[in-house]
């Protein structure tokens, strides 16, 4: 029925027909949302409201402080009342040129002149809205795509190995140490290569 008239449609057997039925009174008892109601949700949702929701699911995360910054920083740029679905892939890479163009105020060359911002300053908050919007969209369902976003490639920091010397001298100040477990935490850590945070969790 449609519109209050009986329409009648023909199937190709019996099965289809019956098949057709089911679906017929399955959405009787549970309508499906109107096609609208997902773009509606990406619409309503202001990229402030998205900082906001992803500040809350990470507040316990160590580096929160610093998220909250970069997400202030991200704010002032994009504009906190700004629909989240006009944070475009075109609006992200104007944004990032002009990042690779911005002086930073603490870093000076061997002359005292203001440089550029590092890969590394250019990549945090790139890479915090690359996760903000991939939330969006996977788990809080109110962005249909995520635009794409290409962070800058960072230099590899300096990697120097201890020589066997090296460790064993590392190991027997380690035991001088009042803290009992420091010995064994090192000892891990030079066996296994893990990192400060992982050794600790271990």
């Amino acid at each position: 029925m449609s519109n209050g008239a009986r329409e009648r449609r023909q199937y190709a057997s019996q099965a289809e027909a019956e098949t057709a039925l089911d679906e017929y009174r399955e959405n009787e008892r549970n309508p499906k949302p109107a096609p609208h109601t997902e773009a509606h949700a990406t619409a309503s949702m202001t990229f402030g409201q998205a900082v906001d929701r992803y500040l809350a699911e990470k507040v316990r995360k160590r580096s929160l402080f610093a998220d909250r910054r970069i997400t202030t920083h991200l704010k002032e740029v994009f504009g906190a009342d700004t629909p989240l679905a006009d944070i475009t892939a075109n609006r992200i890479s104007e944004y990032k040129a002009k990042r690779l163009t911005t002086t930073s105020d603490r870093r000076k060359d061997v002359n005292g002149a203001a440089v550029t911002l590092s890969s590394a300053a250019v990549n945090r908050p790139l890479t915090i809205l690359r996760h903000l919007l991939r939330l969006a969209h996977e788990e809080w369902g109110v962005l249909n795509t995520t635009p794409k976003i290409r962070l800058e490639k960072e230099p590899q920091g300096r990697l120097r190995w201890l020589t066997q010397e090296e460790a064993t001298k590392l190991l027997a100040v380690c035991k001088k140490s009042r803290n009992a477990a420091l010995a064994d935490l090192v000892e891990f850590a030079l066996f296994t290569g893990v990192r400060k945070g992982e050794a600790r969790s271990a």
